[in-house]
């Protein structure tokens, strides 16, 4: 996948990002950065939870490839909370569906081409 560009508007803003921080204490560095990955990952989970509202499933794990949790201190460093009992089962169920989905060809609607020349 091609990697994205950033507009000429955030160059612009990154660029005064960067001559703002330059007048910035430690101390301030850090509480912007720390505010900044705070709103990293509200944006992350309003996008979970909007998607899941309509009906898609996403988790966006950084740091490792998904792997079934087996602990609850797993499922806490996965999830971002620690889930209830039922909340874990649910997540195991949707993950072993997903990984064997098989599809009922019993319900696929099939509608015939509009080729009126064969």
């Amino acid at each position: 996948m091609e990697e994205l560009e950033l507009t000429q508007e955030q160059k612009y803003l990154l660029r005064r990002v960067e001559i703002e921080a330059k007048a910035m204490s430690k101390d301030e560095l850090v509480e912007a950065l720390c505010t900044s990955w705070e709103a990293r990952f509200k944006l992350k989970q309003t996008f979970i939870a909007n998607s899941r509202n309509a009906g898609f499933m996403f988790f966006l794990e950084e740091r490792h490839p998904w792997r079934q949790p087996e602990t609850r201190e797993e499922f806490t460093e996965l999830m971002g909370y620690e889930p209830t009992e039922e909340e874990a089962e649910e997540y195991l169920r949707e993950m072993w569906e997903v990984a064997t989905m098989e599809l009922d060809m019993d319900e696929i609607v099939l509608t015939p081409d509009d080729d009126s020349g064969l």
